[in-house]
């Protein structure tokens, strides 16, 4: 149960950053942060990542709806267990950031992104992106260095 607890508090955390953000950032405007590293900018997306799905809302409400709810459901069945250290982690950050992203599709129709970097190759710096993303990549890369779902409760 720890790790549906942490599920609902990472959605709770970036869901009170992106209202901070809509209160705070018009769409369009920029802030340089941390020592011009980053940009806070506001951006309605109506897709995915890197507007996929963009006019697409129900297929993609359904497919992410879908893929956590499995998600969800492989965490209950081994988040009381030992072991499945890493897959725990990853499936946790995947979940957390996903239904973030999720509740705000179905309830705005729109994904509200609002950070991007400032430094570097100019097709990096176009990119517009919130908490949810980075914990869903995070999440994503764990998993993938663990080799996917555990088998055993051992870790690769």
């Amino acid at each position: 149960m720890r790790a549906l607890t942490v599920v609902l508090a990472l959605f709770a955390g970036d869901g009170a950053i992106k209202k901070y953000m809509c209160h705070h950032l018009r769409e369009g405007e920029k802030k340089p942060v941390c020592g011009g590293w980053l940009v806070l900018r506001r951006l309605k997306n109506p897709g995915a990542v890197l507007g996929f799905g963009k006019g697409r809302q129900r297929e993609l409400n359904l497919a992410s709806g879908g893929m956590l709810a499995a998600l969800l459901a492989r965490l209950a069945c081994i988040g009381g267990r030992g072991g499945h250290g890493l897959e725990k982690t990853a499936l946790t950050l995947i979940a957390g950031g996903g239904l973030s992203n999720l509740t705000d599709r179905v309830t705005q129709g729109y994904v509200d992104d609002y950070v991007s970097i400032a430094r570097g190759p100019e097709k990096l710096q176009k990119l517009v992106f919130n908490l949810s993303d980075i914990l869903v990549f995070a999440g994503a890369v764990l998993f993938v260095v663990n080799g996917g779902f555990t088998v055993g409760g051992k870790n690769k």
